[in-house]
């Protein structure tokens, strides 16, 4: 494998546009100012071993002369000296400042990069949803988002702090070294040796302390969303995963730039401190040699030195990015792996529209199963009908779960198939599934706006604030929010906690009953009590089933399964029994003992 095309898809994002010439003049200023730099102490040690400048050019070398002005050949030798000095500290300004820049401009590029791809990965879960269900995408956003995509913003960064300044950097020492007597291949190589030390003991110093923990979370939450992004997508307002991804987004590189500051500065301060430390000491020298009869012959030896010392460091700093590539490539391949699996899904503007909910919804002989192969769903054959309050319940999550998501458009069945009102699920245009499917949780869920906003968005302005009011009180949240300081126009995001468990999920259900939606799908929170006699909540749910929604729950309170219409049970991926829950309990003993072990206050180790 050509480790060096290993990032060449993440190079040719269009982000990466912005800024490549710019990035490329400073890459080939700083490249290019370390050879003129050794130009200039090279006729600095020079001056130091003749004692003055005299010739029209100087020999550094066996071939390498360099022409003089006349106007400095005509100064006398301290001013000579200071001259050069000073020249060669205002190169390492410049040098510095261009460093300083190219390594700003890299970080930036990889960063912006990178950025999209995180945008790429919450629009393709959407997509991927329909094909492997939403469950799936969370384990792959954290994946993606966990490892795989900061390892591609750190090799994209090495590559632009790397390419072409280390190229131009190796070239011209080399061609420095190569004009200069070999003999003195000795002292250079010495030299490199403690140049390439100090700066391992610089790297080695430069430990990343910045967002040890900020950083993982800040990714854990955005992996978070990804997964929940689908079910989001339901929801009847525009733009809700995008908004709150891009709120957490931009706080995750707000603190990567944080830190890509405090890193880019280590190295341009040390070489600034150093140059200015030579500057200073070689003045010194300079004062003491010049004023006296004593000479010391540095001008061959300081040229190759420095000139080799430039390329070594050039080839270190190209070897370690054949290593940092090494380790980012397979990331990236993880990434567009992810990102190409969209042509998979059937085009939406193929698929039709669906009214409302008149006949009710069939699963036909349902089989899933996940990427392992194991079963989800085994042959499931049930119906839902309008008017009606069906929970699901099983011996474990991952079951009711999937039949949920189903009913939202996720996952494909392995055989078998899932109709609404006749039709097809697959077959129903995800726009409008999501017009007629709502989907509730103990988080809501809510995202980043108003709690006003989050309860009327979608409706085209038909809500009131009278409407709002109403609802919040049918649910029995109004007062709790009440004493916000901005009641409603509290401003609420989605991993905010200034709201109870209770008063997101009477939120959510405020939301159903504003806009009634055909079918609604529950994800309920605990009770808060266990000797809770009257629910508001199971209250608003009753009464959407009144008003003609299909309700399909996945309970936690046992109230409601006293309460629907119908409890579909699941023994693993099998359908296990369905029915009133006192029919269950008389006959069911796995029923009975799923209600000991959820339910029974009594039970050792609750």
């Amino acid at each position: 494998m050509n480790r060096f095309h290993t990032l060449s898809a993440a190079r040719r994002e269009p982000e990466a546009g912005p800024g490549a010439l710019s990035s490329l003049l400073w890459a080939t200023l700083a490249g290019l100012l370390i050879p003129g730099v050794v130009l200039v102490v090279g006729l600095i040690s020079l001056l130091l071993e003749s004692g003055e400048l005299r010739q029209s050019s100087a020999r550094l070398g066996a071939n390498l002369q360099i022409p003089l002005p006349s106007s400095f050949v005509d100064q006398p030798p301290l001013v000579q000296l200071t001259q050069l000095t000073s020249l060669a500290f205002a190169m390492a300004v410049v040098l510095s400042v261009a460093v300083w820049r190219h390594r700003r401009l890299a970080d930036r590029r990889a960063a912006a990069i990178t950025k999209a791809l995180h945008q790429k990965v919450l629009k393709q879960s959407v997509r991927r949803a329909e094909l492997e269900g939403a469950a799936a995408q969370s384990l792959n956003a954290q994946k993606l988002i966990g490892r795989h995509l900061p390892a591609v913003q750190a090799g994209l960064s090495f590559w632009y702090r790397s390419m072409p300044r280390s190229l131009f950097l190796l070239l011209g020492c080399v061609a420095l070294a190569l004009l200069v007597h070999v003999w003195l291949a000795v002292v250079a190589v010495i030299s490199g040796v403690m140049v390439w030390r100090m700066y391992r003991y610089v790297r080695g110093s430069d430990a990343d302390e910045v967002g040890r923990w900020e950083l993982p979370q800040l990714r854990a939450q955005m992996a978070a969303l990804v997964g929940r992004a689908p079910k989001l997508a339901r929801l009847r307002a525009q733009g809700i995963a995008e908004t709150s991804f891009q709120h957490e987004l931009d706080q995750l590189y707000q603190k990567l730039q944080e830190k890509d500051a405090e890193r880019a500065r280590v190295w341009p301060l040390m070489f600034l401190a150093a140059s200015a430390a030579i500057a200073i000491m070689v003045i010194g020298l300079g004062l003491n040699l010049l004023e006296t009869e004593a000479g010391l012959s540095l001008s061959s030896a300081v040229v190759l030195g420095l000139a080799l010392a430039g390329a070594v460091t050039g080839v270190w700093r190209l070897q370690s990015l054949g290593k940092k590539l090494r380790a980012s490539g397979p990331a990236c391949d993880a990434v567009y792996s992810y990102l190409r699996r969209s042509d998979e899904a059937t085009p939406s503007e193929q698929r039709v529209g669906l009214a409302g909910l008149r006949d009710g919804v069939e699963f036909r002989d349902v089989t899933l199963v996940d990427s392992h192969g194991q079963s989800i769903l085994n042959h499931i054959t049930t119906e839902f009908t309008p008017k009606s309050l069906v929970t699901l319940l099983g011996t474990d999550s991952v079951s009711p779960q999937a039949m949920v998501e189903l009913l939202m458009g996720f996952g494909r069945p392995g055989s078998g198939e899932v109709r609404i009102d006749g039709l097809r699920l697959l077959e129903v245009h995800p726009a409008s599934l999501a017009k007629n499917v709502m989907w509730i949780e103990p988080s809501g869920p809510l995202w980043d706006g108003t709690i006003e906003e989050n309860l009327s968005a979608g409706s085209g302005g038909t809500i009131s604030n009278a409407d709002i009011v109403d609802a919040l009180r049918e649910v029995d949240v109004y007062d709790q929010i009440q004493r916000l300081p901005e009641g409603l126009s509290t401003y609420a995001t989605v991993e905010g906690v200034s709201l109870s468990t209770e008063a997101t999920y009477g939120i959510g259900l405020a939301r159903a009953l504003l806009h009634r939606p055909p079918i609604l799908l529950v994800g309920e929170p605990p009770a808060p009590n266990a000797q809770l006699a009257d629910d508001p909540c199971l209250k608003a749910i009753k009464k959407l089933v009144d008003q003609g929604s299909l309700v399909v729950m996945l309970p936690r309170r046992l109230q409601t399964l006293r309460t629907a219409d119908r409890v579909i049970l699941l023994n693993g991926p099998n359908l296990a029994g369905e029915g009133k829950h006192s029919d269950l309990l008389a006959d069911s003993d796995l029923y009975r003992h799923l209600n000991y072990l959820l339910f029974n206050p009594y039970r050792p180790g609750r």
